[in-house]
């Protein structure tokens, strides 16, 4: 194995959430667009640091997603009553 084919673990996390991403696109166009992201992308300690800010900026978005999900399959919240 060359060192070539060593992927980074937060490289290959973000493959890995685009290959989701791509297997639940129904656009085929788009889905091939991933798909060649996750082929052709550089490692992403080589992305230009304004890149990688917007990647931070989206991640902290679908963080933002997933906790409002979560809090609205609980239902609402009671305000804490002192």
């Amino acid at each position: 194995m060359d060192s070539e084919d060593i992927v980074d673990p937060v490289d290959a996390l973000l493959q890995e959430l685009l290959a989701a991403i791509a297997e639940r696109t129904a656009d085929s166009e788009r889905r091939d667009a991933i798909i060649d992201h996750i082929l052709t992308d550089p490692p992403l300690r080589e992305w230009p640091l304004e890149s990688r800010e917007k990647l931070i900026d989206a991640c902290e978005y679908v963080k933002r997603l997933a906790r409002e999900m979560r809090q609205n399959r609980q239902g609402p919240v009671s305000p804490d009553v002192d």
